[in-house]
C-alpha cells in the first residue's frame, strides 16, 4: 500500500450535507471516479445530527433546497419551514433521484487523512481498518459542525442525563415529566424550549445574551398548491444567486454598496463598509 501511486478514486468527499451531495453529483456528472464518506447513517449533514425536539430549518422553501429541476419537479413539501424528519426524507429523495447511493459509504468515519507527497495522493484510514486513496480530498464538513461543550465543573459526575443539541441521541429523549435545565437561547435553544415546555415538569432557562426571535409564520403546503408555485421556481433560484446570503433579499450593507457603485461607475472598488 505504501508504494501505490494510482489512487482508488479521483476524489473523496467527506460529508453528506448539501455541499457534499452537490459535489458528488457534479463531479460524477463530469466523469470523475468519486467516493463520498460520512459517519452518519443517513445523508443530510446537520439534519442527521440535529434531531432534537423542534429542530427545523428557519429558511423557507424553495430557497432551502437544491435548484436541480430533476429534484424539485418530483418533490413536494408539507411545510414552508420543514422539520428534521422531512428534511431527512428529502435528502433520501435527492440520492434516489440522482442515483448517488452506489458512490456513498455512510456510517463510516474517517479516522485520519495524510498526503503522501512522493505518490502525490491522499491516504485515508477509515474506521473498521479500511484504507482508500484519492488524488483530491474534499472536506464538506460544515463551517460550524463541531459542537462546543463548555467546561462546566461537575458535568462529568452529574447523575442525570445530559446531551448537546448537535449530538441528540438518534433514538430521542422523552422529556415528559422531567425537570429540565436548558443552557442558551440561540436558535436551537429556542426550538427545544418550545417543545420541552409542553411536557416537562419544570423548565429552567439559562440565558446570557437575549436573542431576537420572530414569529415563524409556518404554513402547511399542499402538492396541488406547489404545482402552481413551481412555475416561478427558476426565477427564484436565479435571484437567489444574486444575493450575498442566498436569500430572496439583499443585506442593507450590500444594497447600499451596489447603489454606490451604480452612482459612481468609474470607481472600480470601494473599501470599508457602506454607510446606512
Amino acid at each position: 500500500m505504501s508504494g501505490k501511486t494510482t489512487p482508488d478514486y479521483d476524489a473523496v468527499i467527506v460529508g453528506a450535507g448539501f455541499s457534499g451531495i452537490y459535489l458528488l453529483h457534479k463531479l460524477r456528472e463530469a466523469g470523475f471516479n468519486i467516493l463520498l464518506v460520512d459517519a452518519a447513517a443517513q445523508p443530510g449533514g446537520i439534519w442527521y445530527w440535529n434531531r432534537y425536539p423542534g429542530a427545523r430549518v428557519d429558511s423557507q422553501v424553495p430557497l432551502y433546497e437544491f435548484s436541480l429541476p430533476d429534484i424539485w419537479q418530483t418533490w413536494s413539501w408539507t411545510e414552508r419551514f420543514p422539520g428534521w424528519e422531512e428534511l431527512r426524507t428529502y435528502f433520501r429523495h435527492v440520492c434516489d433521484t440522482l442515483d448517488l447511493w452506489p458512490h456513498m459509504r455512510l456510517g463510516t468515519r474517517v479516522e485520519s487523512a495524510r498526503f503522501a507527497e512522493k505518490a502525490s495522493l491522499w491516504r485515508l484510514h477509515l474506521d473498521g481498518g479500511d484504507t482508500v486513496t484519492a488524488r483530491f480530498l474534499l472536506p464538506a464538513l460544515g463551517f460550524a459542525s463541531k459542537p462546543y461543550v463548555p467546561d462546566i465543573p461537575g458535568l462529568d459526575t452529574f447523575a442525570g442525563e445530559w446531551c448537546h443539541t448537535a449530538r441528540w441521541p438518534q433514538e430521542g429523549i422523552d422529556l415528559a415529566g422531567r425537570k429540565i435545565c436548558l443552557i442558551g437561547t440561540g436558535a436551537s435553544g429556542v426550538q427545544v424550549a418550545q417543545e420541552a415546555a409542553k411536557s416537562a415538569d419544570r423548565l429552567t432557562l439559562f440565558q446570557r445574551t437575549p436573542i431576537l426571535a420572530l414569529p415563524m409564520r409556518q404554513e402547511t403546503m399542499t402538492e396541488e398548491g406547489q404545482v402552481c408555485e413551481k412555475q416561478g421556481y427558476p426565477a427564484i433560484f436565479e435571484q437567489r444567486k444574486q444575493t450575498s446570503g442566498g436569500f430572496e433579499y439583499q443585506s442593507l450593507e450590500n444594497r447600499h454598496l451596489r447603489l454606490a457603485m451604480r452612482s459612481a461607475p468609474h470607481i472600480s472598488s470601494i473599501s470599508g463598509s457602506a454607510a446606512v
